[in-house]
């Protein structure tokens, strides 16, 4: 078993990019991360990119992209960022609300903060997600 993690903040520019990043580096088997923005900017947070480095991940070519019902259709898991009412519908019954703060007005050291603090909870997820898989798996003959 296996699904996709739509995470979701306003802009996705910063917290929805770097938990995707961080999801794909350690999706359980059959798992993968999307992010998406309820109004999405122009481009990510140039920051990501260097908060990403850091800890060895290289993100690839990145455009911001708005969430679509059809994003949260295919969606598993869908992770919002204090947005959750401004989601397409449908959203509500697979979410979970992180309240984790934006990029706006931060130090790099409080960055480095809110990234440390996605990658707590995102590997918490991967965890959660790959318990469930296996308790949804094949059961076996005693």
């Amino acid at each position: 078993m296996g699904g996709i993690v739509l995470f979701v903040c306003v802009e996705n520019t910063f917290r929805s990019v770097l938990s995707e990043a961080l999801f794909n580096t350690t999706a359980p088997p059959g798992w993968q991360a999307e992010s998406a923005g309820v109004q999405s900017a122009t481009a990510i947070n140039p920051v990501v990119l260097d908060l990403l480095q850091e800890i060895g991940i290289r993100l690839g070519p990145k455009i911001p992209r708005p969430v679509t019902p059809e994003m949260i259709s295919r969606a598993s898991r869908v992770v919002t960022f204090g947005c959750l009412d401004r989601c397409p519908i449908g959203a509500k019954e697979k979410a979970e609300d992180w309240p984790i703060p934006g990029a706006t007005g931060r130090n790099m050291n409080e960055l480095r903060a809110i990234r440390d603090q996605l990658q707590r909870r995102v590997g918490e997820l991967a965890s959660r997600l790959s318990m469930t898989a296996t308790a949804k798996g094949p059961r076996r003959k005693a």
